[in-house]
């Protein structure tokens, strides 16, 4: 799947948000739910009404709020644009939360349903029904904002043509419905649901093959989702990068040059491609969890406005992200969240039984919600972490990519700190093979260098100059990667000083080692609970 995305406009909380969609309708129980407050006439009315509700607010407020953008107020403009946006995304799954507990959406789904076949509510087909007015309200959405989106690109003209950066004109609403489209929702939409449609077939074929043997035809039988996703995660790349309108990048000096840095740092990859978005935004990300099938994307937009250097700074950056492997640490994360909240459900049940309390709706509401608390609170936390030690593996990159250090050089320093991570061995390594190898700087007699200051200054322009093309503040704050501000202070406080760069070198190295702790502490937690036999 994406393993970073350079850009900072929201892609990353919308997919969250589409996500969360998904799980709160294949993980509903319908005796959580309570008696539904309507009548199955007045509820969809009423469930319907509220998206409706919704999407003519948003784009009431963004025709009204047109006659007070001007480039004097830009970036406040874009500001109070993004918060009321953003506003009514989250609406979206909260509105359709409310829908399945207290409209009773999924019992009318599954009414619908019914004389077809009792199992089908938990199939792709009641999947897509379930989830079909959310993601229409979404959907709609675009609709409503992109007479002040576009609005707002053309305030921001000025600044580009005075940073000497090519304009093109306004993308028609149907290119911009598409990208987002591809962005947004088919980028999550389609690997879920090869999820579900591959769970349905192994449900299906257990039924023909092997009966009740294993009990796999049980819909909640975890075996099957797991083989399932993990299908669907080693072969997605090849889905979403035609998803995403891609295609390789085409033979240059460039691609030549992207090439050797991957060599020079060891990143094994399938292909780099050329990220075609009509040159309406201006980004980089790199997907895939094995080389086989990881590619590295560069947009149009990016590679028409930056120099071959700030390419070569953003290409580095999403190279720290594989080289630090941060998807396999964010799956310890996940894992991590997952047992202390089996844990805290196993002794908030027991401790409910205790005190005579056996509502499941309640239980399950207290669990959801503990559960997407910690990871709003600690996954921006995370990924902000994650984001920042990229821009530190650039900035290095690039520091030692500068004139007067030679490239061989270079090459044997990057390769041999990678070796000695990758080689380490430590016995508290060994005990703990399985999970993702150190990072290469805490290799500390093979240490790439500290942050310098033409490192810094041109991963700090990279920065900058993407924030121009893509129309946002650079203080504008962003739960997954940070503002762009506060990134680029960052990496001028390390350039002052070598010893800065150990002591994030080292404040990382307790991040991972927390989280393996924490990994151990859960399962434990969860034995102590019985959540785990």
């Amino acid at each position: 799947m994406l393993l970073g995305s350079f850009a900072q406009k929201g892609e990353s909380l919308s997919r969250i948000l589409v996500l969360m969609m998904f799980v709160l309708w294949m993980a509903w129980n319908p005796e959580y739910s309570p008696i539904p407050l309507l009548q199955t006439g007045p509820a969809v009315a009423v469930f319907f009404g509220g998206y409706l509700v919704a999407v003519l607010g948003l784009a009431t407020w963004c025709r009204r709020e047109l006659r007070r953008f001007s480039s004097l107020n830009l970036s406040r403009s874009i500001e109070r644009y993004n918060r009321i946006t953003f506003a009514a995304r989250i609406f979206i799954p909260f509105w359709f939360f409310i829908g399945i507990m207290f409209l009773g959406w999924w019992r009318i789904v599954d009414h619908l349903l019914m004389p077809f076949s009792p199992h089908l509510i938990n199939s792709i087909v009641g999947v897509f029904l379930g989830t079909l007015p959310p993601f229409a309200a979404w959907a709609a959405l675009w609709w409503a904002q992109y007479p002040a989106e576009m609005a707002l690109k053309e305030e921001g003209f000025l600044n580009q043509l005075d940073e000497g950066l090519p304009v093109y004109r306004i993308p028609s609403f149907g290119s911009y419905f598409r990208s987002n489209l591809r962005l947004q929702l088919l980028f999550m939409i389609v690997p879920v649901s090869l999820i579900v449609l591959l769970h349905d077939v192994l449900r299906l074929g257990a039924s023909l093959a092997v009966g009740d043997k294993w009990d796999l035809r049980d819909a909640e039988n975890p075996i099957t989702w797991i083989a399932a996703a993990a299908v669907v995660f080693l072969f997605a790349p090849e889905v979403l990068r035609r998803i995403l309108h891609t295609e390789p990048l085409p033979n240059s000096p460039l691609r030549r040059r992207l090439e050797t840095l991957c060599r020079r740092t060891g990143v094994k990859y399938r292909d780099i491609l050329l990220w075609k978005t009509q040159n309406n935004m201006g980004n980089a990300a790199v997907m895939g969890f094995v080389s086989r099938y990881r590619y590295v994307l560069l947009s149009d937009l990016l590679l028409d406005t930056m120099t071959d250097e700030q390419v070569e700074a953003v290409f580095a950056h999403e190279l720290g992200h594989i080289v630090h492997r941060h998807m396999a640490w964010l799956m310890v994360f996940v894992f991590v969240l997952t047992l202390f909240n089996m844990g805290g459900g196993a002794w908030a049940t027991h401790w409910m039984n205790d005190a005579g309390i056996s509502s499941e709706a309640a239980l399950a509401i207290v669990i959801g919600t503990a559960y997407l608390f910690k990871f709003l609170l600690l996954f921006g936390f995370v990924s902000r972490r994650f984001e920042r030690q990229a821009d530190v593996f650039a900035a290095r990159t690039m520091e030692l990519s500068r004139e007067a250090v030679p490239d061989v050089a270079a090459s044997e320093t990057l390769l041999a700190a990678r070796s000695m991570a990758n080689t380490t061995t430590s016995a508290a390594t060994t005990a703990l093979a399985l999970l993702p190898a150190p990072p290469l700087e805490y290799a500390s007699d093979y240490a790439p260098g500290h942050v310098g200051q033409y490192g810094a200054a041109i991963f700090g322009s990279a920065l900058h100059r993407v924030a121009m093309v893509n129309n946002i503040p650079v203080r504008a704050r962003s739960w997954c990667h940070g503002s762009i501000a506060k990134r680029m202070q960052y990496l001028q406080e390390l350039s002052k000083d070598p010893v800065r760069t150990k002591r994030f070198d080292r404040l990382m190295f307790c991040l991972y080692g927390a989280m393996v702790f924490a990994l151990f502490a859960g399962a434990a937690f969860c034995y102590a609970s019985h959540a785990i036999p």
